[in-house]
């Protein structure tokens, strides 16, 4: 395939660069959209928690030798700025298309009067986050083998008593940028080391990848927009409060969610 694309004048780190500047413009089409959609307000409310929340868990799976992101052009944290914008990207598509297929033409509508079971907002709330995780996880089975097939992440090795991303486990062969090649020496990695002392670490994999990655995936979702929905349901409450909650909330999340991610050995 690389001679192919070679052929044609198309490098693998050409290919490694436009993924990342497709992820990144897919970021800033779903923020001009729900800007102008839902207005300024609860599109940064919505875009900056899950932005952060994305890159302190991930940038915690880094540090602590689950998988690297190597490179990369432009980092936040232990994590290519493409990651946590693409995925609250994606959280925005598939909350939007959750809406339209419950909802249909309501949808349109913003949350004003979408509501199921007479209004039960719990009710509601869970039903459609349990959508839009199941969204999420079918895409996530299909772009996540993927993507480690083109080295765009590379999760630890399965082997006995490797515990985080060596030396020499990542083929540079589709990028020029050498950037988080190898686990970082931390006090995270320290600290979570202790979970995989003996054995193998994630020994249950679907396509190669650790079974725990879907099932977080399916977890991060549901709580992200389970939130995201209640708070915005609250029609009686300030933008203030609306932000000051959500961020609360992900403020709790991003510890809790992060050893969820990290410490199953599954």
């Amino acid at each position: 395939m690389n001679e192919s694309f070679q052929i044609i004048g198309i490098t693998p780190s050409f290919l490694k660069a436009a993924f990342e500047v497709s992820l990144l413009s897919l970021f800033v089409i779903c923020l001009l959209h729900s800007g102008i959609t839902h207005g300024w307000k609860r599109t940064i409310r919505e875009f900056t928690a899950g932005f952060f929340l994305t890159a302190f868990c991930e940038s915690a799976g880094v540090l602590s030798g689950a998988y690297v992101y190597p490179g990369f052009s432009i980092y936040i944290f232990a994590v290519p700025v493409a990651n946590p914008a693409s995925w609250i990207a994606l959280i925005y598509i598939i909350i939007e298309l959750s809406n339209r297929i419950v909802f249909g033409k309501q949808a349109f509508n913003g949350n004003k009067g979408l509501t199921l079971f007479n209004g039960n907002i719990i009710k509601t709330v869970f039903c459609l986050a349990i959508i839009d995780a199941c969204i999420a996880l079918g895409l996530d089975l299909v772009l996540d083998p993927l993507a480690t097939i083109y080295n765009w992440w590379i999760w630890v090795p399965l082997a006995e008593g490797i515990n985080k991303v060596n030396t020499g486990t990542v083929d540079p062969y589709n990028f020029s940028q050498l950037a988080f090649m190898t686990t970082p020496d931390s006090s995270v990695y320290e600290f979570f080391k202790g979970f995989f002392s003996e054995g193998l670490r994630y020994p249950s994999r679907v396509f190669g990848i650790p079974l725990i990655n879907f099932i977080s995936w399916f977890v991060f979702v549901f709580i992200f927009t389970s939130q995201f929905r209640y708070v915005e349901f609250k029609n009686n409450w300030s933008e203030l409060k609306k932000t000051s909650v959500l961020w609360v909330l992900i403020l709790i999340d991003i510890p809790v969610l992060s050893f969820i991610l990290i410490s199953p050995n599954i």
